[in-house]
């Protein structure tokens, strides 16, 4: 019998952001954003991370990333309901609008697959 259970996902964001605006943003990111983040609809966590100088032997872990937020959504449907969301859209239009410029970004969305 398959599971029909849904499975966790993950909305990542990886960003670099200039130094003279490297303390507005995560003031920014640490308030509003986490507030923001905690009225979306199946969004389970939200959490910032910083990257480790962390040599692991044959992959050095090298990161060109200044830091990483990771959404977890309780299932693949809540994530593609938040990306096709004007939530979504709104809250990337006030990113850019206080940061655009200065960074870079990347999003990434993951399905859990074990167990």
């Amino acid at each position: 019998m398959q599971d029909l259970t849904p499975t966790r996902a993950l909305f990542v964001v990886k960003a670099t952001i200039a130094p003279e605006r490297e303390a507005a943003f995560n003031e920014w990111y640490n308030t509003r954003r986490a507030a923001e983040a905690a009225a979306v609809p199946g969004l389970l966590a939200m959490r910032r991370y910083a990257p480790l100088a962390l040599d692991v032997g044959a992959h050095p872990g090298a990161e060109p990333w200044q830091y990483m937020v990771v959404y977890e959504f309780e299932s693949e449907e809540a994530l593609r309901a938040f990306a096709a969301s004007d939530t979504l859209l709104a809250m990337t239009r006030d990113y850019e609008a206080r940061f655009s410029g200065l960074g870079a970004r990347a999003r990434f969305a993951y399905k859990q697959i074990f167990p």
